[in-house]
């Protein structure tokens, strides 16, 4: 309730600041419009106005009223407002980032302000030129505008101008990261404020001089220097800059880990805020209180606390749109991974380290600014020095000619040598700077490479796998199987060897090295050749596939492996993202385009469809579509970027036309020449490069099957959409295990629902559901929330096993996997699930439950339990009834109690009952035939041998 308060309070402060802003803004247009007032009154307010409400906000709309406002002063011919237009007319196209145009009024102005003589206003346009180049980063002419600034308020006896010009020259080096120089700076604007004794500056010098030994890092002379400050503002009645004061204080005993001093620095700040409920110097000051407060109570470990204190300053930067600062993210990670939130904790901390990388990219960028900085500044000084030099040449012409030409070399040589130590520390830093970009690049390559790593690992896996099996074959003096062996490993390998040459050729298109082999051949016979391998492989996935040409020959020039390359990409692409009963459709024709002929052909599918956004890209190079269905379908964005270029390369054209959900068209158009040699067809076809990878990845959704092992062996469900990897899978455990085997996750899933298998294994990458997918789906489902989850997968980097673990997988194995460590796990696994149910058979399931263990498998015993005591009077109650009472299949009910408890379902009735009449024993004084009948035993004699076969004792032995 608390928090919703602070929360609406935020936003009802923030409309409050609005609504006075804008009848604020609405005064000033009146007396800017009002034209019987004083030009004086109208000049000011339209000043005020376009400072306050639009150089920031509105830059455009401020130039429009800079203008009128240069127009009232010239019409008039007040010099004063002439000036004060120009400069502040510079100022909005400083605004702009028309940074000469800006320099041209704005110093215009500044030539009037010389011209009327006044020395003070001229100082003071000065120092805002300078405190603007600054503000801008344009920090060489900042800091030489602040010198001459500095000069002109000291020539003028004006000690407290002349301060804030030499503190202002502190905050360059301040910015530029050169803190031992930002400090003489500070030191020399304190000393002067004490000479004149102004109490003000003295406070602000304290002030700056904390600020830059926090940033040195000395944090006790920091904190020194901030209570001066403190004091002092205090003591002139400054007190919300005294708070800013009390705020670094609190972040500094934070850092020292001095919470108790932080909580009452905190809360002499809070006090502060309340009275002036918008600090002057501090906007975010509400956003800060929360963010403290969490670092505060995260130290004294409240660590739920600090979450909703996190949790509160991350929604007032939300409504202010404010930048949100590392700090945050920093404490929102360690807050939620001391939570044990790890998927929370693991976005957070991606978050913090992309702000960490920002700040980095800052400060290179200041090193590189401080780096032209100080070069110029000892370029300018070798400038003073030279034109020095040249005043006195008249005199010393014959004497130092030479050395003259050598003091010119040095200085060449010097600037040279500047240059070029700038030129390297720029070109070392320009990298860092641009880490945002190289950020996105890396986050692009890493799902690249992921993939890319999938699609070696899986066909690695197999061919390890099958190897070994065949090994283990021969030793056993077994060849049953072996041929159908080494048909799977040259199949992986083929696909292997495919991945590896669409790389080599996109490294050979990118190098300029890839040649054309143009041949003259009949396209049309050649195309259909091409496409017929597909048939086989729609018709097994349940989608009509047909191709139609509207000409029967057309001889024309094609570099033919390329050509097959393109259409068997397009053709495999179209019948992977085409559902069952879907279509796909092959048109061929002749067309003429500007007087030239094309060969055009079009591959058309009724699938996934891509969105126009996508579709920009889709050519990309390791592009691929970014929504749930297709990013499920493995691969490596690697098929359509080399189409594009092989098309091009042939001088022709690609583009697609897709509505998302619906449809896509590809159609390729490429021009047709008569100019290589003309090759037979059937010579064509027999040194065709159709990969068996190309036509053999997609595995049918009905590929579901059990083997006909001992009905008493544990079951084992493989979730796998490679046939190869189950197939090996399953040689692996067919001698000690029952197999079940689903293609997809959405199969797997209702296969476990059905089967409730004793462990599954499951590959993370496939489609319709992926393996997180299916493993958050049965671990939080009462029926298959007990069944250990091994996924199996090439996706092995720490995130991808936190984000496993995070939904409940019990196991990680990457790919390719040994033999004898699959199997191990798989025992560890059931091992633990048996020392469970010895557990359960020792200490017995009502006091187990007794003990208050709440975890799913308790809580779905006791639900089963509470359905029997309710109908345990009922004699012919049993495994069917109970089935239909709790709205399982007679199967999944045996199947789960076996699991969870070790008994078939009439037996772990049975053991209810019993325990029941135990109880009743215990407790009452009826008769223990009147008691078997109020359990559920038609027979009291069959309860007494049922009761010593589950306790050990006969009922009469049991004591009241």
């Amino acid at each position: 309730m608390a928090n919703k308060i602070v929360f609406t309070f935020i936003i009802t402060l923030f409309f409050w600041g609005d609504t006075f802003a804008q009848k604020e803004k609405d005064s000033l247009f009146n007396v800017w419009n009002n034209v019987k007032l004083s030009d004086s009154t109208r000049f000011e307010a339209i000043s005020d106005l376009i400072q306050a409400h639009y150089l920031l906000k509105k830059t455009d709309s401020a130039l429009v009223l800079g203008k009128q406002m240069l127009d009232l002063a010239q019409n008039n011919k007040n010099i004063k407002f002439e000036i004060e237009a120009n400069t502040l007319i510079g100022a909005i196209y400083f605004e702009l980032k028309d940074y000469s145009t800006g320099e041209k009024i704005y110093n215009k102005g500044l030539e009037l302000a010389r011209a009327t003589k006044d020395s003070f206003l001229y100082a003071e346009k000065l120092f805002d030129l300078g405190y603007m180049y600054s503000k801008y980063e344009d920090y060489t002419n900042a800091f030489k505008t602040l010198q001459k600034s500095e000069k002109l308020y000291r020539e003028l006896g004006d000690p407290l101008n002349e301060g804030w010009s030499i503190a202002h020259q502190g905050f360059i080096y301040r910015d530029l990261g050169d803190y031992k120089e930002a400090e003489k700076y500070h030191k020399k604007h304190l000393e002067l404020s004490k000479k004149h004794k102004i109490k003000k500056s003295i406070s602000a010098a304290y002030g700056n001089l904390g600020e830059i030994y926090h940033k040195l890092g000395d944090l006790p002379r920091s904190i020194e220097y901030w209570k001066k400050a403190i004091r002092l503002s205090k003591e002139i009645n400054l007190e919300q800059y005294a708070n800013v004061g009390t705020g670094k204080l609190v972040e500094i005993y934070i850092i020292e880990k001095q919470l108790s001093e932080a909580t009452k620095y905190l809360n002499e700040y809070i006090a502060v805020t309340e009275k002036y409920p918008v600090p002057k110097y501090e906007r975010d000051y509400l956003m800060k209180i929360q963010l403290w407060k969490c670092q505060i109570d995260y130290g004294f470990k409240n660590y739920t606390k600090a979450l909703k204190e996190c949790e509160e300053c991350l929604k007032i930067n939300n409504v202010n749109n404010w930048k949100l600062e590392p700090g945050l993210f920093k404490s929102l990670y360690e807050v939620n991974k001391k939570l044990n939130l790890p998927a929370i904790a693991l976005d957070y901390f991606e978050k913090y380290q992309i702000a960490i990388d920002d700040e980095k990219k800052n400060k290179a960028r200041t090193e590189i600014q401080s780096i032209v900085f100080n070069n110029q500044l000892v370029a300018d000084s070798i400038a003073q020095a030279k034109e020095k030099e040249l005043l006195n040449i008249a005199y010393e012409e014959g004497i130092h000619k030479k050395n003259r030409e050598k003091n010119l070399i040095l200085t060449i040589g010097l600037l040279v040598l500047l240059s070029a130590i700038a030129y390297f520390v720029i070109s070392r830093k320009m990298a860092a700077s641009e880490r945002k970009r190289l950020n996105e690049i890396n986050n692009l390559k890493n799902a690249l490479f992921t993939n890319i790593t999938h699609e070696f690992r899986t066909p690695l896996t197999v061919i390890k796998g099958m190897t070994d099996t065949i090994k283990s074959s021969l030793k056993n003096n077994q060849h049953d199987d072996i041929e159908n062996s080494l048909e799977i490993i040259d199949r992986n390998s083929d696909g292997l060897m495919h991945l590896i040459n669409e790389m080599l050729d996109l490294a050979k298109i990118e190098s300029g090295n890839m040649d054309l082999n143009l041949v003259q051949v009949d396209i049309i016979p050649f195309t259909k050749y091409l496409t017929q391998s597909f048939h086989s492989l729609a018709e097994e996935k349940g989608i009509n596939f047909s191709v139609r040409s509207y000409v029967e020959h057309l001889k024309m020039d094609i570099d033919a492996n390329k050509f097959t390359a393109i259409i068997t990409n397009l053709l495999s692409n179209a019948i992977k993202f085409t559902s069952e009963n879907g279509e796909v459709n092959v048109h061929i024709k002749k067309i003429e385009v500007h007087q030239t002929d094309y060969i055009e052909i079009k591959v058309i599918d009724n699938g996934l469809g891509i969105s126009k956004e996508e579709q920009l890209h889709i050519f990309d190079k390791f592009y691929q579509v970014d929504n749930s269905s297709s990013k499920l379908q493995k691969g490596t964005g690697i098929g359509l970027a080399l189409v594009k270029d092989f098309v091009e390369l042939m001088n022709g054209s690609i583009n697609v036309d897709s509505n998302l959900g619906k449809s896509s068209v590809f159609r390729i158009t490429i021009p047709i020449t008569n100019n290589a040699d003309l090759v037979n067809d059937s010579e064509l076809v027999s040194n065709s490069i159709i990969t068996k990878a190309n036509v053999t990845t997609i595995v049918s959704e009905n590929n579901q099957s059990i083997n006909n092992s001992d009905e008493n062996l544990p079951l084992v469900l493989i979730i796998e959409d490679n046939k190869d990897v189950a197939h090996y899978i399953k040689t692996c455990l067919i001698a000690n295990f029952q197999i079940l085997h689903a293609p997809n996750g959405a199969i797997g899933i209702e296969m476990a629902l059905e089967k409730i298998p004793d462990i599954i294994i499951s590959d993370v990458m496939m489609p319709e559901k992926d393996g997180y997918e299916v493993c958050k789906h049965l671990k939080t489902d009462e029926l298959t929330d007990h069944i250990p989850i091994i996924m199996l997968t090439a996706k092995a980097t720490f995130e991808d096993r936190l984000t496993g673990l995070s939904h409940g997988a019990d196991a990680y194995l990457t790919k390719p996997f040994e033999k004898k460590e699959l199997l191990t796990r798989i025992e560890q696994l059931i091992l633990l699930r048996k020392k469970m149910l010895s557990k359960f058979e020792k200490t017995g399931i009502d006091s187990l439950l007794n003990k208050n263990v709440k975890n799913s498998e308790t809580k779905f015993l006791e639900k089963i339990i509470k359905i029997i005591h309710d109908n345990i009077i009922q004699t012919d109650f049993g495994p069917l009834q109970l089935a239909q009472k709790s709205h399982f299949s007679e199967s999944q009910l045996y199947r789960k109690l076996k699991a969870t408890s070790g008994k078939s379902t009439a037996m772990f009735i049975r053991s209810i009952r019993l325990q029941k009449g135990k109880e009743l024993i215990q407790t009452t004084d009826k008769t223990i035939s009147g008691i078997a009948y109020e359990v559920g035993f038609n027979d009291p004699s069959y309860f007494s041998r049922a009761f010593k076969e589950e306790f050990g004792l006969a009922p009469s032995a049991i004591s009241k």
